[in-house]
């Protein structure tokens, strides 16, 4: 099978085969698909042999000559985990206020450079 046409998709939780057009097999499990962009995302086993680590490989399906699916799930899967909206929150302000705070810094430095020359 070669990128889906109309309707069809690849169900979250499949386990699929694909052959890049660099000649690599990859093989993993469906984590997200996108029909508009034709681009796959799978998780397999980690590259660096670790079991309790995966990697998560992003392909594009108009770069992939064959795909094979091994084992199509049929059943919803499960839920996704909870987030914690106040702990990505927090740590946005951090980030923001971080990057104000180098700006802030960059421009003082750049007043001084000025008024030394």
């Amino acid at each position: 099978m070669a990128a889906p046409g109309p309707g069809e998709y690849f169900s979250v939780g499949s386990h699929v085969s694909c052959l890049t057009c660099l000649g690599q097999r990859v093989q993993g499990e469906v984590v997200a698909f996108d029909y508009q962009s034709k681009m796959l995302t799978l998780k397999c086993a980690s590259s660096s042999g670790k079991p309790n680590l995966n990697d998560v490989i992003l392909i594009n399906l108009a770069y992939v000559s064959d795909v094979d699916i091994i084992n199509d799930r049929t059943e919803t899967p499960p839920p996704l985990a909870s987030l914690n909206v106040s702990k990505v929150e927090k740590h946005f302000r951090d980030v923001e206020s971080q990057k104000s705070m180098q700006r802030s810094q960059a421009q003082q430095t750049q007043k001084d450079s000025t008024l030394s020359s």
